[in-house]
């Protein structure tokens, strides 16, 4: 099996798992598709078939630089990692990956990597008012903007070509409606960043099914994973202060495994769901200590924004032309889907078999 099927295989392993919202994963299917039609166009170009030591595909001396919101040993932008060093290798761009969870440290690496003459920035807008003066100039000095995560509508606003990542606003609504299927009445929805646009628009679009259906929703901020020590004595006072509280609902999965630890330690009955995964909520799925996940591709928020890059950067040469005004037409959408989906008891043990595959793969 070759790179380019095996990196392809790892891509659609993310979204195979999901067999709800289909539509919602329309336009991520299509960057694939044409990402892998122009792979094979350009695999037999007759210049490059005549030379043994040819790469499969055209080499660009194009420069990607991603800067997000979060530390570098979250699972989560781990994850968002490793989609992008696997476009990396297999398109041949020259890639960095950096990021910091203080969002003045953001905007300076942003800053940072413009001066260096990057062509394109991949960049995550957690607290987008902060961060708009270094979009603003990033664009301005000519670098093609894209956003990944958070921030998709501010971002636009400053001059990004498109977004990739999942609409936060519909996750926090299928996570209200399942918690409503499940029979839960009064649910702590736990932030654990100050400012994220993101993470407020979860937990407030979870509220409505729930209160529409005469539950509630306490909104709980936490110091964070920067002290997961005090964060989980902070839900646990919690819990032991409220024992009417029946949900928990984590934003991502590092606060999961530290709420699940809560839970525990206030002899609390509350159950638990979160947005995110990572091996402890797949093991947690399964075992029923995690009720749900909402999945929302991190893999893919990494992959496919390179993808993108590369394919506009190939110019009329073996049937690129076509390919470039293809990806131009879904950009200007202005969005391309990874999430939301569901993991829960029904399919963990797929997805888990299907991860496996692709480290075998690999």
């Amino acid at each position: 099996m070759d790179s380019l099927t095996v990196r392809a295989a790892e891509a659609w392993k993310w979204l195979r798992i999901h067999r709800r919202g289909v539509a919602q994963w329309t336009v991520a299917l299509t960057l694939v598709t044409l990402a892998m039609v122009a792979a094979y166009i350009w695999r037999v170009d007759p210049d490059a078939a005549g030379d043994a030591s040819a790469s499969v595909l055209p080499q660009r001396q194009l420069r990607i630089a991603f800067v997000q919101h979060g530390g570098l040993a979250d699972p989560f932008w781990d994850q968002v990692g490793r989609g992008a060093e696997a476009a990396e290798r297999e398109f041949g761009v020259n890639l960095t990956y950096n990021g910091s969870g203080i969002v003045v440290d953001q905007a300076q690496m942003v800053d940072g990597v413009v001066a260096e003459g990057i062509d394109v920035l991949v960049v995550s807008l957690a607290d987008p008012d902060a961060m708009e003066r270094s979009i603003r100039a990033a664009v301005a000095a000519g670098v093609t903007v894209m956003t990944i995560n958070s921030g998709e509508e501010r971002g636009r606003e400053f001059g990004a070509i498109t977004h990739f990542g999942q609409p936060d606003w519909l996750a926090g609504l299928a996570a209200g409606e399942r918690l409503v299927q499940l029979g839960f009445s009064h649910v702590l929805c736990v932030i654990h960043e100050q400012g994220n646009v993101g993470l407020d628009s979860r937990c407030r679009n979870a509220t409505v099914p729930i209160e529409r259906a005469g539950g509630q929703v306490e909104t709980f901020w936490v110091s964070g994973t920067g002290d997961r020590v005090l964060t989980g004595g902070e839900i646990e006072a919690k819990l032991q202060s409220d024992p009417n509280i029946d949900g928990v609902l984590a934003l991502n999965a590092t606060i999961a495994e530290l709420a699940a630890g809560s839970i525990a330690g206030a002899g609390s009955s509350a159950q638990l769901a979160t947005f995110d995964i990572s091996d402890w909520a797949l093991e947690s799925i399964e075992d029923g200590t995690l009720l749900f996940a909402i999945d929302q591709n991190p893999y893919l928020q990494g992959f496919l924004p390179v993808v993108a890059a590369y394919a506009m950067a190939q110019g009329e040469v073996n049937g690129g032309a076509s390919i470039q005004a293809a990806i131009r037409r879904w950009s200007a959408g202005g969005r391309f889907f990874t999430g939301p989906g569901i993991v829960d008891s029904s399919n963990v043990l797929r997805y888990k078999t299907l991860g496996e595959d692709a480290e075998r793969v690999e």
